[in-house]
């Protein structure tokens, strides 16, 4: 028997237009209060924030809603001299939100700003005036006082830069300069790592985009590597760190096939470049945002994909058993999703850029709490026998094959949060008793103590 190790979500069959899928819409913009949201959610306790690239006065709007999806609320229209079209997140300290517009501001070229979580005393940070950089996209980094962020263009050569400024708009900084040959054009967020800042440009002096690292004061800028269309091209989003290796995506690349995007891995040394997955528009295409880890799953968003409305998915890091989630219907589920997921306990929460009620785009959940239909549900492994199912979270599990084995039994929610272990003898009947978890849809792996797998499956626990 293969060793095994376990995916969540792996064996769920989600599919926003059939009906199957463990998705809520939260909200659907309407244009008077925000539309096209292009960043991704900030949480703090039981509040999301976010912002959205149009919509409100025109130039897009900061707003707050309930994780639960109530109580959603503008904290500010932006109008162009206070900035316009923000395409990042929201960096939360304290109280403190911080973030950019695109462009707008006195120079129009966008602007830093803070606002608290009620709404108040929004301050104008930073006006780029192209020189010292212009049209910033991403999120901003907190570290010791310091904001640091990237420009996509503006500095001496036109290809954006790397900068830092006090929390209070003082003492900005232009740390580093693109010039083409070092890459050109970044749209994510740069990764803090120790004392160095890892990110990506969208071109090269190729023009497919590179991977970088540079220390926090700016020095010691390397360029770890080219993407040349073969192995990805052009990334729109940032990296993730895990360990010693960095994981990222490209929103397209061209041989020696066409492919609509890639996810990719290498070591923050620029070695051990792996392309990782394949996007073929049937399981998605054109990712312009960034990967999350979870218990070694890395989750995702296309703006496309076999319903052409996007789809969220989830990969092994090893590249294996990849997973299309979710496939977005338009409206009402929502369209193109540009940003990331964020997690918060059993929940998945992100936005699409269009799709809702309003075609406006949508604020979504995926949640473990939801049943899926009993006829969906089938058997991995004959060797392992559970029932009744559905239950009432007590359940019998016998294997015919175990003999008077001791077994391991391990018990995960959908979101892969592990829920029961226990060692048992399977031979006889074994009763397991979940009944203080909420109802939903769990799944199950049964272990030899060797960590050699006997049996797997899923379950649903009734309301």
């Amino acid at each position: 028997m293969k060793k095994y190790c376990f995916l969540i979500f792996a064996w769920v069959c989600l599919g926003v237009g059939t009906g199957e899928a463990q998705y809520t819409i939260l909200h659907s913009f309407n244009n008077t209060l925000g539309r096209n949201p292009y960043g991704s959610l900030t949480l703090s306790g039981n509040m999301l924030f976010g912002m959205t690239e149009m919509g409100g006065n025109g130039d897009g709007c900061i707003f707050s809603i309930d994780t639960d999806g109530n109580g959603y609320k503008i904290l500010l229209d932006f109008n162009g001299a206070n900035g316009a079209l923000p395409l990042g997140g929201l960096t939360l300290s304290e109280s403190q939100l911080y973030g950019m517009t695109n462009v707008g501001g006195i120079n129009g070229y966008g602007v830093i700003f803070s606002i608290d979580t009620a709404g108040g005393n929004y301050k104008d940070l930073h006006d780029f005036n192209d020189t010292n950089g212009a049209e910033p996209d991403g999120d901003l980094i907190l570290l010791g006082g310091r904001l640091y962020g990237m420009t996509g263009l503006g500095g001496p050569n036109d290809s954006g830069c790397i900068f830092a400024i006090d929390t209070n708009g003082k003492n900005y900084k232009d740390l580093f300069d693109f010039n083409g040959s070092n890459g050109r054009t970044p749209y994510g967020s740069l990764l803090l790592s120790g004392n160095k800042f890892y990110g990506m440009t969208s071109e090269s002096q190729h023009g497919y985009g590179t991977i970088f690292s540079i220390d926090t004061n700016g020095n010691s800028f390397k360029n770890l590597h080219d993407f040349n269309d073969t192995n990805g091209a052009w990334p729109f989003g940032s990296l993730i760190l895990s360990g010693k290796m960095l994981y990222g995506m490209t929103e397209n690349g061209f041989s020696p096939i066409s492919i609509w995007g890639t996810i990719f891995s290498m070591d923050t040394d620029g070695t051990r470049f792996t392309d990782l997955h394949n996007f073929n528009y049937t399981n998605g295409l054109d990712p312009y945002g960034d990967l999350i880890l979870s218990r070694g799953t890395l989750y995702g968003m296309t703006s496309g994909g076999s319903m052409t409305f996007g789809n969220v998915f989830s990969i092994d890091t090893d590249g294996s058993r990849f997973h299309d989630l979710i496939d977005f219907n338009g409206a009402p589920g929502g369209s193109e999703p540009y940003g990331s997921l964020i997690i918060a306990g059993s929940n998945l929460y992100g936005m699409t850029y269009r799709g809702g009620i309003n075609n406006d785009g949508s604020i979504f959940k995926i949640h473990s709490d939801s049943n899926l239909s009993v006829n969906n549900l089938k058997s991995i492994s004959a060797s392992i026998n559970l029932y009744p199912n559905p239950n009432n979270g007590q359940f019998t599990l016998q294997s015919s094959v175990v003999g008077n084995q001791l077994s391991v039994v391990e018990v995960y929610n959908v979101l892969g949060e592990k829920v029961l272990t226990e060692i048992r003898l399977l031979a006889d009947n074994s009763i397991i008793n979940l009944s203080g978890q909420p109802s939903g849809v769990y799944f199950y792996r049964v272990l030899q103590k060797d960590g050699e797998l006997i049996g797997e499956g899923k379950f649903v626990i009734a309301p």
